[in-house]
């Protein structure tokens, strides 16, 4: 079965953030960590059911060595990716820790 993504405009803004962050560190781990974003999306839309549901119907996949996570939700063929967030801050209320 094949689900579509939708990338929210918060989800984006907190990836570009975090891109540009790590890009002022040094270039390449800017670039590992779209990558590590690409490889998390990818994973969810081959399998959007494989991840645990955290608060309410939003799940939560771990980006491979980087202290964020995406938080998603699956309806019928469409998964939301609403925010990419760093691990260790202050979590949502809407979207749990």
């Amino acid at each position: 079965m094949s689900y579509r993504m939708v990338v929210r405009g918060s989800a984006a803004k907190d990836v570009l953030e975090a891109f540009f962050w790590y890009h002022t560190i040094r270039t390449q781990l800017g670039n590992q960590f779209m990558a590590a974003v690409k490889e998390c999306s990818d994973s969810i839309e081959a399998n959007p059911f494989g991840y645990q549901l955290r608060k309410g119907q939003f799940r939560h996949a771990m980006l491979r060595k980087f202290p964020y996570r995406m938080v998603y939700e699956v309806e019928h063929l469409e998964v939301f990716i609403y925010r990419v967030v760093h691990v260790k801050r202050r979590p949502s209320k809407k979207f749990g820790p």
